[in-house]
This record gives C-alpha cells, structure tokens and sequence, in this order.
C-alpha cells in the first residue's frame, strides 16, 4: 500500500509540473500591447520603443528625430495632455484560438487625446507580430508591435508626414460708455519703422527718430537692424497712437523712416480713464509660464491692468484653430480638426463719457480722485484718478511723458479704490450712530468754549482736539456741521463709545472689500481696534486711524436721501439698477436729521461749502473735510487731503465725492468745494 501511494504523489506532481510548464510557455499578446499603450498614455514615449518589431526600429530610427523626442514636442504644441487608447480584449479560447498556429493579431484600438482645438476621438489598427528567439538553447516567443503613424497622429500615413497647427485670432472684446460710446476699441496706430534700403545715414538717421519720440536709442538701432539680410523690408521700431502729433513729418525729415497705420488697441479717453480700463501689451515669459495650457502663445496679448486684466477671459474670447497633417512636400493630406474663433465679449459700463472727461479736466493736473455716480440708481458715472499713464502710450509700450514727472506708483495708484483719512467728511456718520445709540440728540444745544479741549480729569496730556470755529459757544447739530466743529463730534464720539463705533463701523460695510464689479481695498475704522480715548474721539470727526476709499464714501452718503438704505454702486449697464446694499441701516428720521445738517453746510451762511454765487443752480447737501497728515500737534504746516462730498438732494441725480491731495498744507478743503462747483455748474 506504501509504494502504491508513492507511486500517485509522484505521477500527480510530475502532473503538475507539466501543466505548468505549458501554462509558462504559452505567452499572451496583450501584455506587449498594454505595455505599449500604458507608455503611450503616460507620455513615456521613450518606452514605446521597447516592445516594437526590428522592422519598426529601423523605419523610425532611419529618420531625423528621436520618437519621443518628436511626440514630446508635437503633442505640447497641440496642447495634448490627457490620451486615452482602449481596445477590447479577446478571449483565445473562447475564439477557439491556437496562439501556437498564428503569427500575426491585429486589435482595432481606440484613441481619444485633448488638443488646443478640442477633443480628438479616432480608430487605427495595432499589429502584434510573434518573434521565437533562441536563448540558452531554448525557443523564446515574443509579441511585439509594429508601429504605425496613426499611433503617434490620426492622418499620418508617413513617418515623414508633418502635424501643422494654424491659428486664427478673435477680435478682443471692447468697451463702450453707457451711450454705446467707444471707450476701448480695437482700431488702428501708427507703426514707425525704417525700410533699410532708404537710409542714407544710419547714426544720424537713428539718433533723430530716438530723440523724436523719446525712445532708447540701442532699441531704435536694434530694430532698425533686425532683417539684415532683407534691407527692402519694413522694419518696424514702435507704434504710436494716431493722435500723437510727434510723427507728423517724420517720413520727410528723415529719409529712411516710413509711418504706416496696422491694428492695434485703442483708448479713447488715454490717461483719464486709465485707472479704470487699463492698458493690454504683449505677454511675458513668466505670464505664458503662469498660463499654461490656457491657449496662449508667445505672441499672444494679454489685459496688464485695469478691466483689461479683470475681464481678461471674457474679452480675449477664443482663437480658432486648425490641425493638419501633410505630406513631407507640404501637401496636405487632411485637415483633422477646426474650430472656429470665438470673439470676445464686449462690454457697456454705467460710466458717462462726457462726465469722465468733465470731471477729470475739472480735477486738473492736482493730485488726487473723484468720484461721480448716480444715488438713486448706483450708476458709477465717473472714476477719476490723477495723475495717471495714458492707456494708450502704455499699450504700446512707448515711454509716457509725465514718466519723466511722477514715480511709476504715482502714475499707476488708483486712488480711487484706496482708502484715504477723511477728516471731516466722517462726520455725518458719526452722527447717524449717535442718534441711532440714543447718545446724539439732534436738537439739544452743548456749551462748548475756547478752540482746545479735552475732557477733565482725562490722561490725554498735552493733547487737545482744537476747533475753528471758537466764537461759537452754543452748539447744536446742525451747528456743529455746518461749521465742522472737531470738539463737538469728539464728544459725541466719547458717548457712543469704542465697542459700539467699531460694531457700527462692520455695519456700514467697513474691514471687508465693498462689492462692486471691480476690486476695492477696504476701509477701516482703526488699524487694529479703537484703543484709546484719544483715538475714539478724534474717529468721531474722521482723523486717528480712520480711512475709506472715495466710492464707499459716496455709497454711504446714499443712506441720507434713501430713509437710511444704501445703494449698490454698480459698473455695468446690466446689473440691477437701484439695489440697496445695506438695507434700513438707520431710520428715516436719522437720516432726515443728518440730511439736514448737511443741507446747511452748504446753504447757510456760515456752512463750510457756502458759495453766494455756485452758478449750478442744483439742491446741493455735502460735507467738507480736511485731513491733516502732519506728524505732530504742534506742527503748524503740513501735509492734506482735501475732500468734499455733493449730492443733489432733490432731483437726487448725481453724487460727487473729490479729494485733493494737498502736499503743502495751502489750499484746504474750500478749494475742493470750488472745484466741485465748476463741476456742477458744467454738467448741465
């Protein structure tokens, strides 16, 4: 019985052992293919050689690039980062397949790759050939692929064949003034270049266009220089806007130079609406490198600032593209994908032409901002800022002339969307919050003497809040508004106290960015928290730490003829008109009391902005204010700014909020009010 049951274990794993060799030995074609197709998907195109036929190796080693070299360098310009190739997998036996009998399978595959035209999906062949080698003595089989055009482009049918990618460029979306007005367009300029073969004094030649139109005079050279082996051609060194008088008589007074006019990007209202649009110019390096794979290209332009930059998706639109193969004579064999371009949007602003224009020559070569906007409906109307780079000149890349007046930060500060102290002009705020805190009664008169003060038995030191108006004893209100007494909203300031003014302050919208289609920097009640009573009282009459930016201010004046709702400041034509932003922030009867106090500013006699002979006959309430940027108390002179805010309260139409950026200490906030004025009285 012993032998007898030897004798099955070893013919059954003499058995096993057989069947396992014939398992091991028969080899299956798919795994070459899914090594193939996995180094395909993965962009290791270096692996996809390793599975092919000697016959394949030597079709594309006989060519003048490396595989994967070449994928590597197609499939990035056709912007292909995602390949998907599938086939169906045979069962052998289920086909009743002898593998042992057959040399050759070929699978139909199925390719799908991403491209800068879209998404590509085609069909093509992979035909695995059985190779025996003979190694240490024994057979050794082999599937390998035989490689094909298609498995590197659809269309090819040549190694020699090439992929050709064409573009065609969307017009860039433009923006027109709430009229439908041209603010930016895509028009013409003026190209300035030399034609080589027309120069008769090359240094002379280049010295005098550099010295025309403020160029470096290597860059001219250069580009007078840049088709040597081609002196008939136009060699282009700058573009200049058609209005730029300085190329007027260029082509006769210098013989080489020719002015032509190509396309080229256009702004209507240059430097007064810079801030606002900006200015588009030829993408960098790093630009291209932070875009990638977002369809642009060495050539391509790009918004640099302003609603250029912040609309840049919607006003570059999309290229068109088209993806060939031809023939190594550059026949072509088939267009494989087009797409067309797809223009960019065009966009209608709240912003009036005319009033920008107005309010930027009524602002001046002074420093400073101003806005304009309609109060009932939020319409923004104007954004001035000053001094600002023609949009134009920066465009094109040709050095602007007050760049030799003003610091680049100077001409590129949008003052507009930066809060600035307010002085004054904060008062009415406080106002309202000490009336909505019970703290301000409206109608209830303070004795308050002499032109310092402090409280008593305070540790303030030697500080004191000072006064102009010192002869005015009795003080109510409107009183205090109309001659902007600081002593009277300190005071009130103290009553509201620091808790309830900085939760006020997050109330009105202050330590966040306001919303509004562009991006604004938020004001601020303090720089951290309303620390000390010196600070809260002089945050009652906008001086410590208090800042907002010039269009917040002009939303929260809003509240004043709205019964206490503050309107949304809108930008395009299409958003909702009349919106409140914050809702019921203050009672009707608050706001009633406030608008009054500040109607007297400027119609009573003795009111800050009171002007006998205005000249615009418009119901005008506003406040002045005069921040004081001085060092210290004591200093005499110093540093201001400027501001004055004016709406018309009964047609309620329009709402102007300037500042003026006063380096020496001269003109105060009476200027401003003039200014505005002028405004005004030339509006209609």
């Amino acid at each position: 019985m012993l032998r007898k049951f030897s004798y099955i274990i070893i013919v059954l794993i003499v058995t096993l052992l057989y069947g396992c060799s014939d398992e091991e030995e028969v080899v299956n074609p798919e795994d070459s293919l899914d090594e193939y197709i996995e180094a395909w998907q993965t962009f290791q195109f270096h692996n996809m050689t390793a599975p092919l036929t000697e016959d394949s190796l030597q079709l594309i080693q006989s060519q003048e690039w490396e595989l994967h070299e070449r994928m590597e360098n197609v499939y990035g310009q056709l912007g292909i980062d995602d390949i998907v190739v599938t086939y169906e997998s045979r069962n052998f036996e289920e086909e009743e397949i002898n593998l042992e009998e057959i040399e050759e399978l070929t699978y139909p595959i199925e390719v799908t790759m991403n491209t800068i035209a879209g998404t590509l999906r085609y069909h093509t062949d992979v035909t695995l050939v059985k190779k025996i080698e003979l190694m240490d003595e024994e057979e050794v089989e082999h599937w390998l692929v035989t490689w094909h055009p298609t498995h590197f482009f659809i269309g090819m049918q040549e190694p020699t064949d090439r992929i050709s990618i064409s573009t065609s460029q969307p017009k860039r979306g433009e923006i027109y003034d709430r009229h439908g007005i041209g603010l930016v367009m895509n028009g013409e300029v003026n190209e300035v270049g030399f034609v080589p073969d027309f120069i008769e004094d090359f240094d002379s030649e280049t010295e005098a266009l550099a010295e025309a139109l403020n160029l470096d005079l290597e860059r001219v050279k250069n580009a007078a220089n840049q088709y040597p082996n081609n002196p008939d051609w136009f060699a282009r060194v700058v573009e200049i806007p058609l209005d730029d008088t300085r190329v007027n008589g260029l082509a006769d007074s210098i013989p080489g130079v020719q002015v032509r006019q190509s396309n080229g990007r256009v702004y209507n209202l240059g430097a007064e609406l810079y801030q606002l649009v900006g200015y588009v110019g030829p993408i960098t390096g790093e630009e291209l490198e932070e875009r990638e794979g977002m369809g642009y290209s060495s050539s391509s332009i790009l918004g640099k600032a302003g609603l250029e930059l912040v609309l840049e998706d919607e006003l570059r639109g999309s290229q068109g593209v088209t993806i060939s193969v031809e023939d190594e004579n550059r026949q072509l064999r088939d267009v494989i994908i087009k797409t067309e371009p797809e223009n960019g949007k065009n966009f209608t602003l709240t912003i009036d032409r005319d009033i920008q224009s107005l309010l930027a020559e009524t602002l001046g070569d002074d420093v400073g901002s101003a806005v304009a906007m309609n109060p009932t409906t939020g319409e923004v109307l104007a954004l001035v800022s000053n001094p600002a780079y023609d949009s134009n000149t920066r465009s094109l890349g040709v050095r602007d002339p007050l760049a030799d007046v003003y610091e680049h930060e100077d001409l590129h500060e949008r003052r507009w969307q930066i809060p600035y102290s307010t002085g004054s002009i904060f008062k009415p705020f406080t106002a309202a919050i000490g009336i909505e805190e019970g703290t301000l009664d409206p109608e209830k008169v303070e004795t308050i003497t002499g032109k310092r003060w402090q409280p008593e038995n305070s540790d303030w030191g030697n500080y004191q809040v000072t006064r102009v108006n010192e002869h005015i004893n009795e003080v109510n209100l409107n009183t205090a508004m109309k001659f902007s007494d600081n002593i009277y909203f300190a005071r009130q300031s103290l009553n509201i106290g620091a808790n309830a003014m900085e939760e006020w302050a997050d109330k009105l919208g202050f330590g966040e960015p306001m919303p509004f289609a562009f991006p604004m920097n938020a004001s601020t009640i303090a720089n951290e928290s309303i620390e000390s009573e010196i600070l809260l009282a002089d945050t009652g009459y906008g001086q410590g730490q208090v800042q907002l930016n010039a269009l917040h201010v002009s939303a929260l004046y809003t509240m004043f003829i709205h019964e206490g709702n503050i309107i949304q400041p809108i930008l395009f034509d299409d958003e909702e008109k009349g919106a409140y932003w914050i809702e019921e922030i203050i009672s009707p009867n608050t706001a009633d009391a406030v608008l009054d106090s500040i109607i007297s500013v400027v119609e009573d006699s003795n009111g800050t902005a009171f002007r006998p002979q205005a000249d615009h006959g418009r119901s005008i309430a506003g406040k002045t204010g005069t921040a004081e940027l001085k060092t210290s108390q004591e200093d005499e002179d110093g540093p201001q700014l400027g501001w004055y805010v004016a709406m018309d309260y009964e047609k309620k139409d329009i709402l102007v909020t300037m500042m003026v950026d006063d380096k020496e200490g001269t003109l105060g906030s009476g200027y401003v009010v003039d200014k505005v004025n002028e405004f005004l009285s030339r509006l209609d």
